[in-house]
């Protein structure tokens, strides 16, 4: 009887594991990006670091390079991170994206209340 016990708790210990880290899409790494602002597209570059379910890295863009965070659920991320604008003054970029086929993310991002799409692809 407690060989049968210690077998099922290391089995529902590998599926936990195996579970946590198959529910969450894997950004680690970096990623050409491609902002559609008005002007045209902007490429930028995002560099991720990711444990579970939390990410956090850099973004460069437009010359400028600052700090993101956000979050993933399931294939779902959710980023935050600001840039500073020719005058000085900071602008937060909020966004949603959807991570396709492992290696592609399309999303949006919110700048002051205005929603500009991005697609990229993560360099390999």
């Amino acid at each position: 009887m407690r060989r049968f016990l210690s077998t099922v708790v290391f089995l529902y210990a590998v599926a936990s594991v195996a579970t946590a880290s198959s529910i969450y899409a894997d950004l680690t790494g970096k990623w050409n990006l491609s902002i559609i602002f008005p002007n045209g597209p902007t490429p930028a570059i995002m560099v991720v670091s990711q444990k579970i379910d939390t990410l956090s890295g850099t973004l460069e863009l437009g010359g400028e390079r600052g700090p993101i965070s956000g979050t993933v659920r399931g294939d779902s991320v959710f980023l935050a991170f600001s840039v500073t604008a020719d005058n000085g003054d900071a602008m937060p970029f909020r966004g949603s994206a959807a991570v396709k086929e492992g290696d592609k993310i399309d999303g949006t991002l919110d700048v002051v209340g205005k929603a500009f799409p991005f697609s990229g692809a993560h360099e390999k």
